[in-house]
């Protein structure tokens, strides 16, 4: 059965949470962590300051820095043999939507023989895994409170989606503090695809008269606090209500999902190498157009809350185009103007759009997807 709401991540969130992270480790029984995360947070010095807050309460670490963006499979393989090898109990993802999905994908085979990719079929049972602890120092994939992982299939050039229900965080901690060094175009990017997460659950299939509530506002406080967040990176507010969207972003896609505009950015992303947030950001006005039809009256609360003005008089159509428009006018006010790619021909259009009409989320869309309608919206976002 599919329930309206269900959340089973134990959440520590204020200033200054990661320093409890040894006693989090000793209440729940672990010894030794496996710590994934990219060079950036060894550099920065939070994977040295995890290691002493461990090392504080006797607990021991093993540091796994290969992380990288759209992880690749091989490094999941390789990371879970390594773990194994080192005998963890657990595992500590320290990072942004990478690293979470990394440490995700390795904590899951701890439990799971094979490889993680094994387990982008639907059909593949999967044992529970326990013993992941999230600490994310992005505010954006929400992928601590997320029911799935993206893993990039590096021999066939795609991003795999895995739904692992069974293989979410036991733990998040969410530390505002951690977030405050995030430079300008990185908080915007990764704020909006929060904003896609809120707005494509808002209008799934799966979505419920609960899920939009939060959803409504996430989009509000996203809308209020992410130009803050990009123009002054230390505004503490903006940070910790940004963390907070995103986690609970995550939340409405393990509950309620994305979908289309998501099924775009992962196709996009996956074959120019484009920032999935920056994805995301160019995926959604063409969504948004194409929804209206379906849900007018959850686009126009969209555009709502974008700034938008409506006097009732709008057809579905019109309702899609202002708030299209009311959404790059809010990207482009905080600078994230073009997407950065070349228009591509014809032939290279329709193998996209068969593509994203293929991809697993796009399924969960009110609208069905086809090659035929989705490379208009393509031409749209180039």
């Amino acid at each position: 059965m599919h329930f309206s709401l269900l959340q089973n991540v134990k959440i520590l969130e204020e200033n200054g949470a990661v320093r409890q992270l040894g006693s989090l480790m000793k209440e729940a029984g672990y010894r030794h962590a496996f710590l994934v995360c990219d060079e950036g947070i060894v550099r920065m010095g939070l994977a040295g300051k995890i290691q002493d807050i461990l090392a504080a309460e006797g607990l021991s670490c093993t540091l796994y820095d290969k992380v990288q963006p759209d992880p690749p499979a091989f490094l999941v393989d390789e990371g879970a043999a390594l773990c194994r090898s080192a005998g963890c109990d657990c595992v500590i993802a320290a990072g942004g939507g990478s690293s979470i999905d990394t440490a995700k994908g390795i904590n899951i085979l701890r439990f799971n023989e094979g490889h993680i990719l094994d387990y982008a079929d639907p059909a593949r049972k999967m044992t529970p895994a326990h013993g992941l602890i999230v600490i994310p120092t992005t505010s954006g994939t929400g992928s601590e409170l997320s029911n799935g992982l993206i893993i990039s299939d590096t021999e066939r050039g795609i991003k795999a989606p895995i739904l692992a229900v069974e293989g979410m965080s036991e733990y998040a901690i969410l530390d505002p503090e951690l977030t405050a060094g995030m430079p300008p175009m990185l908080t915007l990017i990764t704020g909006l695809d929060v904003f896609s997460h809120a707005c494509e659950s808002y209008m799934s299939v799966l979505a419920s008269s609960m899920t939009d509530m939060i959803c409504e506002k996430i989009m509000e406080d996203v809308a209020a606090f992410l130009p803050r967040a990009v123009r002054q990176g230390s505004d503490k507010e903006a940070r910790e209500r940004m963390l907070c969207c995103a986690s609970l972003g995550g939340w409405m896609l393990a509950c309620a999902s994305a979908h289309v505009g998501h099924s775009i950015a992962h196709i996009i992303g996956a074959t120019y190498h484009i920032p999935h947030g920056r994805a995301c950001a160019f995926s959604l006005p063409p969504t948004l157009e194409f929804m209206a039809s379906t849900c007018p009256e959850k686009v126009k609360k969209v555009g709502m809350l974008l700034g938008a003005a409506f006097y009732g008089s709008e057809s579905p159509e019109q309702i899609g185009q202002r708030t299209a428009r009311a959404y790059r006018d809010f990207c482009a006010g905080l600078g994230l103007t073009e997407l950065g790619v070349k228009k591509p021909g014809d032939a290279e259009l329709d193998a996209l759009a068969d593509a994203v009409a293929h991809e697993p989320l796009a399924t969960l869309c009110p609208v069905p997807v086809t090659k035929e309608n989705m490379r208009p919206l393509l031409e749209k976002m180039f």
